[in-house]
């Protein structure tokens, strides 16, 4: 499929898990001079064109790839500089604010983008970034709720202390510029001036859904409670970004057809699925602070607090004691998805369970991108086909979903024998939503308390010795408890009267109130939660388990009766208990408080 049209290609965020397969992809199959290589830092993109350099050898591609790192969504006078500069400095402020909003018709030749196809001039271009996701998780509407706090405090007092002042002026200049719409309208309007000045073929952008091809009622975000209002924001700029580019396809000067011989075939390709995965092993894993930044996290001791009238979801790791006196590292063996980031065992097979989100390989849609820059008619070319062209998940990936999940359970066990500070494979929260991780949570504590993965074992348990079990279990498993609790999820019980939670720093859910203050809780809030994101210890919620693992195990599909139709939404389950594969079947067939299931529509 050698293209000697296309002698360099350009692959803007070419060091992520896509861009890496877009770029072996393109070197095996088009065979083109150059291929740059452009990413966010240097770091990343030297150790991909490292890494293409070395492949190439081994392979005999012909490509040289050239390495070109740096934001594009900003001015080259701003690169290298990070948005707490751009907001605390009134000039760098201004550069930005003027990137974004400024009607000069000539702003674009200050962008990096443009500069980039300028430097290199590319026969086609590929974007691997995942832009949504950098423009919706500037999150304007936390921001918008520290505005408000801020400008109802002026308006009654008619002034601000200094520092007051100060915040609410760079919380301003926050939210000015973390809107998603103004951005991505000047990316494309950017775009299109300097696809019109250039001589590229070709552009494909790899596009996303926003929710891997699910509803609204997706029961997964990057950890926050859900619907999350920040998940939807980008499932909007995915799709805006998409309408803009389906403009941009057919404006003057940027369409490609037989009787032109300039302007750009404007294409994209949209997973419909999560893309993964990357690689499987041990992961050091990071967790959110108090400050909401993410840093390797390690055991600590959880400390028990009798719930009053209100509970603060954040509280400083700095407040807590380390587990048994030193820093134990929350290792474990998981899943690199790349953006979507590292899963442990429980949430990889839960996020790939089928009808859930499914999964579809970085390499399909590497072959798909290829195709279409070589004019096949693949049918995935968003712009050409809106419905018809998203990636669905694929039978490739549901076989490697088992493949993958047996191999880790493989992994997991060498490592648990091996490690003295190993950790078993449970949740870690990077999936989300809390009720995920609580539903891995309490399954997997069933499993190890009842020992045992056959159902049977499971359902002629009562309520009272499941409880009794687990709280067995956990006492002698200490480090388990100190896991649960410093990734974010407490543990709920009820004793001699009183409610209780067993807890670490922060809460993944209530989320946190704007300015900081502690949330207000009652008898109904703690339903609430417990419910939605804390594990929940009391004699009800194993009556619930109870109940679940009797619908679980009388599931299995009748295929001599019924064939190929016994298979439906209710019937995938395993012969064994799995975790990941029991909370799968919960979000496919339990409807939650807001009357909805989490399950693919077909």
């Amino acid at each position: 499929m050698i293209d000697k049209k296309t002698k360099r290609v350009l692959i803007l965020g070419g060091g992520g898990m896509v861009g890496l397969q877009v770029a072996r992809e393109v070197a095996r199959r088009l065979e083109p001079e150059s291929i740059i290589i452009s990413g966010l830092t240097q770091k990343e993109v030297d150790e991909a064109v490292d890494l293409l350099g070395r492949e190439a050898k081994e392979e005999g591609w012909s490509a040289e790839f050239t390495p070109a790192w740096g934001d594009i969504f900003l001015p080259e006078s701003l690169q290298g500089r990070s948005r707490s500069e751009m907001v605390a400095d009134r000039e760098l402020f201004d550069q930005l604010f003027d990137d974004i909003f400024s009607s000069n018709p000539n702003t674009h030749r200050n962008s990096a983008l443009f500069k980039l196809i300028q430097r290199h001039r590319p026969d086609v271009i590929v974007d691997c970034i995942n832009t949504a996701t950098a423009i919706s998780y500037q999150d304007v509407f936390t921001t918008s709720h520290k505005v408000k706090i801020l400008l109802d405090r002026l308006e009654d007092r008619k002034t601000l202390p200094d520092q007051e002042l100060s915040t609410f002026v760079q919380s301003i200049r926050e939210l000015l510029i973390a809107q998603g719409v103004p951005q991505i309208v000047r990316h494309i309007l950017f775009l299109h001036r300097a696809l019109s000045e250039s001589s590229v073929r070709v552009f494909v952008k790899v596009g996303t859904t926003g929710t891997g091809g699910m509803g609204v009622n997706i029961p997964y975000t990057h950890s926050e409670d859900k619907p999350s209002t920040t998940l939807l924001s980008k499932s909007a700029i995915g799709f805006a970004h998409t309408g803009l580019l389906f403009l941009l396809a057919r404006t003057p000067g940027a369409v490609r057809d037989e009787r032109e011989t300039h302007g750009t075939l404007i294409k994209e390709v949209k997973p419909g699925a999560m893309i993964g995965f990357k690689r499987l092993g041990v992961n050091h894993v990071r967790l959110t602070g108090a400050d909401g930044r993410r840093s390797p996290g390690y055991l600590l001791e959880p400390r028990e607090e009798t719930l009053g009238d209100s509970v603060d979801p954040r509280s400083p790791f700095a407040g807590y004691s380390q587990m048994e006196g030193r820093q134990i590292p929350i290792r474990i063996v998981g899943a690199d998805t790349g953006e979507n980031g590292f899963f442990s065992i429980g949430e990889f097979m839960a996020i790939t369970y089928p009808r859930q989100m499914e999964a579809v390989t970085p390499e399909e849609v590497a072959r798909t991108v290829v195709l279409e820059i070589a004019g096949s008619a693949t049918g995935k070319d968003v712009i050409a086909a809106i419905d018809g062209a998203i990636t669905e998940p694929s039978y490739r990936a549901g076989l490697l979903r088992e493949q993958a999940s047996r191999e880790m359970e493989r992994l997991e066990k060498a490592f648990l024998e091996s490690d003295d500070d190993s950790l078993p494979s449970i949740a870690i929260g990077h999936l989300g939503p809390p009720r995920l991780s609580k539903l891995l949570i309490e399954s997997f504590l069933l499993r190890e308390s009842i020992g045992s993965t056959d159902f049977a074992d499971f359902t002629a348990a009562t309520p009272e010795e499941m409880q009794k079990r687990v709280e067995h279990w956990l006492k002698l498993h200490p480090r388990i408890t100190s896991l649960i609790t410093t990734i974010g999820i407490p543990l709920l019980r009820e004793k001699d009267g009183q409610t209780t939670i067993t807890r670490g720093p922060r809460l993944n859910i209530p989320v946190p109130a704007p300015g900081g203050s502690p949330i207000p809780i009652d008898r109904e809030a703690v339903d609430k939660y417990a419910h939605s994101g804390w594990v929940d210890l009391r004699l009800e919620n194993f009556r619930i388990w109870r109940e679940r693992l009797r619908k679980v195990a009388g599931s299995r599909p009748n295929i001599a009766d019924f064939g190929s139709a016994a298979f439906d939404r209710s019937k995938y389950i395993a012969d064994d208990f799995r975790p990941g594969d029991i909370v799968g079947w919960l979000l496919n067939n339990e409807i939650d408080a807001d009357g909805m299931v989490g399950h693919r529509v077909l």
